[in-house]
């Protein structure tokens, strides 16, 4: 009863402190936040990042035709142009979520829009569009008038001209090559009989395998994942790292209370009681235990709700984080205890804690580079905070519950050692 009295003395004490809570709650969340807006933002938001401005379009089709040749004999138009299928191509709605087409009358009137800045990209069509097309003459190309800043939008609508035009191309290709054929066979084509083969070809080449069925402006989904994943990792794993490293510190400053109350003198009065140092070092430590647990449930809880982290099953996190605050109580127990003043608990605190602490994030800072994260991950087990991680990471990860175990007894080997060490100089000390 006596320890669980002063256990809940060091709490009370611990979050009534303005800068042991901003050392507990708003530094690691703090740092991880800064490298979530260097990252650009959350994995969610990563995502979703990707999109392609609508463009706007103004369109004037000058494309004459060709009096022989009607390429959509489908519509109600008798002589559909290789204009007119590009204009309802760049206006169908596959093509909406990319641009928005207005037509206008004359070439004129399309570059006046783009350079009145009412349109982005002008789209001219010139009146042999379609002979260049099925004849491949010159002087048929299209024109893309465009403003000077914009790159994207007009690229976007180059590309689905261009393909359009391939297309084309490959009517001109299939032509000639069935023509030689026939030749060479000794054969003579009628004209309707290639008239309407190279129709059947514009139409499922316009209407099924063009532009608007092969283009699709979009992050590569595999790519776009890879990118997602990687952000969620760096974040996590971060986020891990920054709680422990504080964890460690929060378990150092609990165990500090030891040498502030003796210089205080009110340790001693607690000695003159019935109160043995045993059951004093006993509520110090569960003091600690709670601190920490609470810590990082709090972290854990603010991280997933503000940066997307996912920490893994409860019971994986469940074994990763009591191991990890018995650790971090008994690491500070066994600091404290080759200490005599508060004075060089300061020392403590900026050079072991800051130094172990650093050695357990070494594989954080070499996570790009795959031979030194190794190197890393091994230095890291040298020092407790590096199994704490190892813990964390390893149940984010969905790990094995037989390798979480076993780094989970490590840590309490570590806890074992250092506080019956700790607790032994501290008896020693008030005998």
């Amino acid at each position: 009863m006596q320890a669980l009295d002063i256990a809940l003395k060091d709490i009370r004490h611990s979050f009534t402190s303005l800068f042991g809570l901003v050392f507990m709650f708003v530094v690691p969340l703090l740092i991880v936040g800064l490298m979530t807006v260097a990252f650009g933002g959350t994995a969610a938001s990563k995502q979703q990042a990707f999109s392609v401005p609508v463009t706007k379009v103004v369109l004037a089709n000058l494309d004459a035709g060709d009096q022989e040749v009607d390429l959509d004999p489908s519509d109600s138009n008798p002589s559909t142009t290789a204009g007119d299928l590009l204009t309802h191509l760049l206006a169908s709605g596959e093509m909406k979520q990319l641009m928005t087409i207005t037509t206008v009358a004359s070439a004129k009137a399309a570059r006046d829009a783009v350079d009145g800045r009412t349109a982005e990209v002008a789209v001219i069509i010139p009146t042999a569009f379609t002979k260049a097309c099925m004849e491949g003459v010159p002087g048929g190309a299209v024109e893309v008038y465009q403003d000077p800043t914009l790159t994207l939008g007009p690229d976007i609508v180059r590309a689905v001209i261009s393909q359009f035009a391939d297309e084309f191309a490959s009517v001109r290709i299939m032509t000639s090559t069935a023509t030689a054929s026939f030749t060479a066979a000794g054969l003579t084509p009628s004209t309707d009989r290639i008239t309407r083969a190279i129709r059947q070809f514009v139409s499922e080449a316009t209407a099924n395998k063009g532009a608007s069925g092969s283009l699709k402006v979009e992050a590569p989904p595999a790519k776009q994942q890879k990118s997602a994943n990687l952000l969620a990792t760096i974040l996590a794993v971060n986020m891990a790292a920054m709680m422990i490293f504080y964890v460690y510190y929060t378990g150092t400053a609990g165990a500090e209370s030891i040498l502030l109350e003796q210089e205080q003198g009110t340790l001693q009065r607690l000695f003159t009681t019935k109160t043995a140092p045993a059951v004093v070092m006993q509520g110090k430590m569960l003091a600690i235990v709670l601190t920490t647990i609470l810590q990082m449930l709090v972290l854990m809880l603010f991280s997933a709700l503000a940066f997307g982290i996912r920490w893994g099953g409860i019971l994986p996190i469940a074994i990763a984080l009591v191991p990890t605050a018995l650790c971090a109580s008994a690491f500070g127990v066994f600091l404290i205890s080759f200490l005599k003043t508060t004075r060089q608990a300061g020392v403590v605190f900026g050079g072991v804690v800051t130094a172990t602490g650093m050695l357990a994030l070494a594989s954080v800072f070499t996570m790009s580079v795959p031979s030194a994260a190794q190197l890393g991950q091994r230095i890291a087990l040298f020092v407790p905070q590096g199994w704490s991680l190892l813990a964390f990471r390893q149940a984010m990860d969905g790990a094995s519950l037989g390798s979480l175990l076993t780094t989970a007894a490590v840590m309490l080997v570590w806890t074992t050692v250092m506080f019956v060490v700790g607790r032994a100089r501290m008896a020693r000390r008030f005998a």
